[in-house]
């Protein structure tokens, strides 16, 4: 059997997911990948075939801007690289809210499938802000549709959803506390973060950033450029864990019972969903980071951390929804 595996190439969450999922699809078939959209700072260790320009959203400011996203669209350059996939040669298209590989597949009638965490906004028992965003709703909806999916969430809201997949380096940590906060909020400027949280003198705070190019500091906080190997022996010996409202690292920091503040990017809707479900559990969700945070800053270090396991047999439940989909008796597929 034959697999083309499209990659969002929107932020790093996407690439370090696949890190998981191409090596169990590489088990049962041959596996091209696409990535679409450029970024992203993880280098991927898998081979990449095919490299498009996609559809990436704008941001401004550090909000997202969907109306700017669509001006922006390059429709043009996006059918051309559907067009330039052969993509009768493949059995199944497994999508990560990738949108060439989704609409060329609806285009040329291939089997779909998305994994994603934006897949779990398909069930409305995913939790969502008082006031929906009908607008938000049909650009997850429709951004690369698929004939099925597996959503991916904090909790296992409807049976098409999974709980996280939890990458093998974060797995095989060893969790201790040498008091530093790491923080990955690359949308917020260096000097609103050094205003922040120089004012709070017993920790030092580890800054992730993805335009650092050599590491410096300034007073109690040291910033990092971004590497999967750096970020998660921060992750693993941190007092906490500040980032967006995003789902691979709020994931990883439950998963390794770390404290939590989540700060959701504004306007991002799937951010602002995540927000009122990690609140549910018990998380720290901060609007607006500014000086007026610190107080509930100061309070959230004294807090007990929560640690959720995400138990999952991920692998069986996507071999038995593969092969659902796609009858084939040369592969080894069960």
């Amino acid at each position: 059997m034959k697999i083309l595996y499209g990659i969002q190439g929107t932020g790093n969450g996407h690439i370090s997911k696949a890190e998981t999922i191409y090596p169990i699809l590489k088990k049962y078939a041959d596996v091209d990948i696409l990535i679409s959209a450029s970024n992203y700072s993880l280098k991927p260790s898998f081979p990449v075939k095919y490299k498009k320009k996609g559809i990436s959203f704008s941001v401004t400011r550090g909000q997202i801007n969907y109306w700017l996203t669509l001006k922006n669209l390059d429709l043009k350059t996006f059918l051309i690289d559907i067009n330039s996939i052969s993509f009768d040669k493949y059995d199944l298209v497994v999508s990560d809210f990738e949108p060439i590989t989704s609409w060329g597949a609806k285009k040329y009638g291939i089997k779909s499938l998305q994994i994603s965490h934006q897949a779990a906004f398909n069930s409305m028992k995913s939790p969502r802000p008082f006031i929906i965003n009908p607008f938000a709703e049909l650009i997850i909806k429709y951004f690369a549709p698929t004939n099925e999916y597996i959503g991916l969430h904090f909790k296992k809201y409807s049976d098409n959803i999974s709980n996280p997949i939890i990458k093998k380096s974060i797995l095989n940590l060893k969790t201790t506390d040498e008091s530093h906060i790491t923080i990955y909020l690359p949308f917020e400027d260096d000097e609103t973060l050094i205003d922040i949280f120089s004012k709070i003198q017993n920790h030092t705070f580890h800054v992730f950033k993805p335009n650092i190019v050599k590491e410096y500091s300034n007073k109690n906080i040291i910033f990092k450029s971004i590497s999967t190997q750096k970020f998660d022996k921060s992750l693993a010996s941190c007092h906490g864990v500040i980032c967006n409202a995003g789902f691979e690292t709020p994931s990883e920091a439950l998963f390794l019972g770390k404290r939590l503040i989540v700060v959701p990017v504004k306007k991002q809707y799937e951010q602002e969903c995540n927000a009122v479900a990690l609140k549910k559990i018990g998380i720290t969700v901060i609007k607006k980071l500014n000086r007026k945070s610190l107080d509930l800053i100061n309070e959230w270090l004294m807090m007990k951390p929560i640690k959720m396991t995400f138990k999952s047999n991920f692998e069986d439940y996507l071999v038995r929804k593969i092969s659902k989909m796609v009858n084939k008796v040369n592969c080894k597929l069960h």
